[in-house]
């Protein structure tokens, strides 16, 4: 190797070692924490202290290994055998943190290099930039905060899964189309990873078609279409998979049928508007409530959100950019199959723009690099220091994201921090001092609740928080919330059906009389 080679690789790697130190002193807070929120499943779990059960992951949904009567939940195989395998060996915080904190960075590295495979097709650029650029965007989405809730929480290991292996289908696929003979072998790797990463996270599916279409439109490979149903076979038997042994048949939380609720697919546009603001304004929040997110009043930063997509999406169709397009749409198409947990009650957000923000890197990374080649000197010196410093607000974020995770009670302290209007995070702390069995503490915590409208998934449960405590007061503002459900798209005979139950079991007369009373006002139809 050349001297001057030598050298660039070394200043290359130095970087890399700077990145990882940055980031390990910047999470450390978290990674060096206990169990938080779903992380306690974990604990004095007889399941996860059993190596049979790592042959039988592909047999059960990942509802199977809570402690819940509700089995409906996410197939996802081979996030569990990860979680198990790791708990298998230590039954500890740190094993599973220490996990995730390399596999966010051997994500990170591969990026790097797809986004090197992808820049190199520039001829106005010389290597040196290419590398440059490419490792100033990996370091981002590496120390990026939003990503916190991904590897520093040990339960968003999915998305953390689906991450590494989308990265490792875009290396395989760009490996392929750079002119390199065809690999005896290829075919079976990217379809073993096209089935791993369906089975670490379903929607890998879609951001997998996005890297493939991406790829095939970019450097018309000869094997495109071969490569494509590969990649199809291996994403088709993890769905056959699920058929057999986790069907999903549409109900979930509040809705009978939530492939047929428009009311969670209008929802879309905002769910993408504050992915793109999360990832914009590198802020990072503990635990966002979907549920409540998406169906509250848009935010300054939701409309900055969509403004900003409507112009990227434009720019790129006059372009004809259609990689970009493609990798663009297809980060908003995977992250669209979140919207369905919005009716049931299910917390985070961050977690899920893993999978879009690597397909939104790769739209964008051009563009930053045809800014460094056509600019001048100073101009390429200001955006590189202004580069440097996102990746330092980045880091001084990730740490203050981190905090959150330190411990079951930095996580209540961070969710009613960033969250106080949220009456979902209050009715979460309710719940948590009912099951401790805090009757002081669950008073408290229904008394600081924000009056409705309240998301649906938390009207019945929280009225059966408020009975039993005797409070009254918030028992008669979940009737008004039911009846006010109606609005929002929950039928009318549903709603009776239930405040039948409710009058049935009132605390009190005074409550009583205002079942019926309420139900005397309704009018459903037959």
């Amino acid at each position: 190797m050349e001297p001057t080679k030598r050298q660039h690789w070394i200043r290359l790697a130095g970087f890399a070692l700077v990145l990882a130190l940055v980031s390990l002193l910047a999470t450390w807070i978290g990674l060096s924490g206990s169990w938080v929120a779903d992380d306690w499943h974990m604990v004095d779990n007889y399941l996860y202290a059993d190596w049979a059960e790592l042959g039988a992951v592909f047999k059960r949904n990942a509802a199977y290994y809570l402690f819940t009567d509700d089995k409906v939940g996410p197939y996802r195989p081979v996030t569990m055998l990860t979680l198990l395998a790791t708990h298998l060996l230590a039954p500890a915080a740190w094993l599973h943190h220490a996990v995730s904190w390399v596999l966010h960075a051997l994500t990170a590295f591969m990026l790097f290099v797809v986004l090197r495979q992808q820049l190199s097709r520039d001829d106005d650029a010389s290597t040196r930039l290419v590398d440059a650029v490419s490792a100033l965007f990996a370091g981002l989405f590496f120390l990026h905060p939003v990503h916190v809730e991904s590897y520093v929480w040990i339960n968003g290991r999915s998305d953390l899964l689906g991450g590494f292996w989308l990265v490792a289908l875009a290396f395989l696929l760009n490996r392929e189309g750079n002119g390199s003979s065809r690999r005896i072998g290829s075919e079976l790797v990217i379809g073993l990873v096209a089935f791993l990463g369906a089975s670490s996270k379903l929607p890998f599916a879609i951001a997998a078609a996005a890297v493939w279409l991406a790829w095939a439109v970019r450097d018309r490979s000869p094997v495109r279409g071969i490569y494509g149903a590969i990649i199809a076979f291996g994403v088709g038997a993890h769905v056959v998979l699920r058929l057999v042994f986790a069907p999903f048949r549409g109900q979930l939380g509040t809705s009978d049928d939530i492939l047929l609720d428009t009311g969670v697919w209008l929802a879309l546009p905002r769910l993408s508007a504050q992915a793109i603001a999360s990832l914009m304004a590198l802020r990072a929040e503990a635990m966002q409530s979907l549920s409540w997110v998406l169906f509250g009043p848009w935010s300054f930063y939701d409309w900055v959100g969509l403004i900003v997509i409507a112009f990227a999406l434009f720019g790129l169709v006059r372009r004809r950019d259609w990689p970009g397009l493609i990798y663009s749409i297809g980060a908003f198409l995977t992250l669209a199959p979140v919207a369905v947990v919005s009716r049931s009650f299910w917390m985070g957000f961050d977690r899920y723009i893993y999978m879009p923000s690597i397909l939104l890197f790769l739209a964008v990374v051009p563009y930053v690099l045809h800014g460094f080649v056509r600019g001048t000197r100073g101009h390429t010196l200001t955006i590189a220091a202004l580069w440097l410093s996102l990746l330092v607000v980045a880091a001084i974020q990730t740490h203050h994201a981190s905090k959150a995770y330190a411990s079951q009670d930095t996580y209540d302290v961070a969710l009613l921090r960033d969250h106080p209007d949220d009456p979902t995070t209050h009715y979460y702390l309710a719940r948590a001092a009912d099951r401790a069995g805090d009757m002081e503490g669950l008073k408290e915590r229904l008394s600081a609740m924000p009056p409705p409208p309240w998301p649906r998934p938390i009207i019945v449960p929280t009225y059966e928080l408020a009975a039993k405590v005797s409070d009254i007061p918030r028992a008669h503002q979940a009737i008004d919330a039911l009846v006010a459900s109606q609005n929002d798209g929950v039928p009318c005979a549903k709603v009776q059906h239930q405040l039948e139950i409710w009058r049935g079991r009132a605390p009190d007369e005074a409550t009583t009389d205002a079942l019926t009373a309420t139900l005397a006002g309704l009018s459903c139809e037959p």
